[in-house]
């Protein structure tokens, strides 16, 4: 009996240990929910107080790869003046992993629609996606969008003026 009570006791000790300290993740998701309420008002100088001078960031466009600061401020501005009534829908936020260890590393990933629409055409979007943040300090250090960008901008495009021939 004294075997099956220490056997359940010890257990009990090595779940308990085996909880995850989530503290840096909780507050590193701050920080990236924060960036996306700076895309949702438009608020380019809450955006750049957010994010690192060296930071590294996944582009969605076509062909871009990873950019560095100036170009991510360029993206930020394209979507902010671009767009309006431009909300996000978080379907999950995730603990970020270290790829070597798989442990719990304080990175931040979500999944979720963005909705909104452009201001020069008024067409609407609603778009699925996947973001990841690593943050140092209180900044965004590393980032990645993952969307159909390109997709996303030619939907929301004006149309063509189609000129009508006139008979002659």
């Amino acid at each position: 009996m004294k075997k099956i009570l220490f056997i359940v006791i010890a257990l009990f000790v090595i779940s308990c240990q085996n909880t995850p300290d989530l503290s840096l993740y909780n507050a590193n998701k701050e920080i990236a929910q924060k960036v996306i309420k700076a895309y949702e008002s438009q608020d380019i100088e809450s955006f750049k107080s957010l994010v690192d001078k060296k930071v590294k960031h996944q582009s969605p466009s076509y062909g871009v790869g990873e950019v560095g600061y100036d170009e991510v401020l360029k993206q930020a501005e394209f979507y902010m003046t671009g767009f309006e009534n431009v909300s996000f829908t978080a379907r999950a936020w995730l603990p970020g992993v270290d790829e070597a260890t798989l442990m719990i590393d304080g990175s931040v990933r979500v999944y979720g629609t963005w909705k909104g629409n452009s201001i020069d055409s008024g067409k609407e979007f609603s778009l699925d996606s996947y973001h990841y943040f690593n943050a140092t300090e209180g900044k965004i250090t590393e980032s990645g969008d993952y969307f159909d960008a390109t997709g996303m901008v030619m939907a929301t495009m004006v149309d063509p003026v189609v000129e009508e021939e006139t008979a002659e």
